[in-house]
């Protein structure tokens, strides 16, 4: 996943330079992805046609690049997957709604139908961070009736994941938008969770501690998640991506966040720091076992 070449590489092309549809835009793609969309920024083509796998990280970093676009008085140009149950998983999630206008697409998506669940919600101001994990939290427990616990220890994620954005994203008040989202989706084998947005990114939230002096981005994430360091110095406070570093750990998933140039990855007990394309923000995916919730 941290190849720096395949990171870098303009994907989306051919040997020859000829544009490839993308068959599918996950945690494992979408990087790579990222770079084609820049490179047409603010008005890049996002050419879905082909695509077979969809995942809410691939879906939220899209969603953030076309917020991007439209600040930059852009907008994002779409062609819809041919794939009918693709394109009934986009409409379940509902996601152009939040370009707000900034998007072209080339057709209609179905109305949504009964299905897995795929929902997408944005988080604005902490007084509603609750209500967020109330509602994504209800949801689940309508899925999987009987998973108590882990619905719980999934909403505990939540609940500090989204209590970071207003905390972290914009510490100096700037002129920005982080336009924080969280997607949560339910697959085969495993619950995916993400928590994203476009702010100041780790590096930038604990540049404005005097006492914490990470030089580059790895270096933040690696602060923050196996150090637990934040740019708060009150006692109890800060610290919350190492505490759910540890309980994904504890649950058997899987821990990604990228934040500027740098991305984290945790599968079981190994963890590693490598170099992605920059992008503004946060972005955090945790997937645990669907087993979990099956009992």
């Amino acid at each position: 996943m941290f190849d720096r070449d395949s990171a870098q590489h303009d994907w989306g092309k051919d040997a020859g330079g000829a544009f490839v549809p993308l068959t599918a835009l996950d945690l494992h793609t979408a990087e790579r992805a990222l770079a084609s969309w820049r490179a047409g920024f603010p008005r890049p083509l996002v050419d879905l046609s082909s695509l077979q796998r969809l995942d809410p990280y691939g879906l939220a970093l899209l969603l953030l690049e076309g917020r991007r676009c439209r600040e930059a008085g852009g907008q994002v140009r779409v062609l819809l997957p041919d794939d009918v149950a693709v394109r009934e998983t986009l409409a379940r999630a509902d996601p152009f709604a939040y370009l707000q206008g900034a998007v072209w697409l080339n057709g209609e998506l179905p109305p949504p139908v009964h299905g897995p669940l795929m929902t997408i919600a944005r988080t604005v101001e902490e007084g509603g961070v609750q209500n967020l994990v109330d509602e994504l939290a209800g949801r689940l427990y309508r899925r999987f009736p009987l998973a108590g616990t882990s619905v719980r220890v999934l909403s505990m994620a939540m609940l500090e994941l989204f209590q970071n954005i207003p905390q972290h994203a914009n510490p100096r008040g700037a002129r920005l938008d982080p336009f924080g989202l969280g997607a949560l989706q339910e697959l085969c084998d495993h619950i995916h969770l993400v928590v994203a947005d476009k702010g100041v990114g780790l590096l930038g939230s604990l540049a404005q501690s005097a006492r914490i002096c990470p030089t580059d981005h790895a270096g933040a994430l690696e602060a923050a998640l196996v150090d637990g360091v934040s740019r708060l110095a009150q006692p109890g406070r800060g610290g919350a991506l190492r505490r759910i570093r540890e309980l994904v750990l504890r649950e058997g998933g899987e821990f990604y966040v990228r934040s500027g140039r740098g991305a984290f990855l945790q599968r079981g007990v190994e963890w590693s720091v490598g170099e992605v394309p920059p992008f503004p923000g946060v972005q955090v995916s945790i997937r645990l076992p669907r087993a979990l919730f099956e009992v």
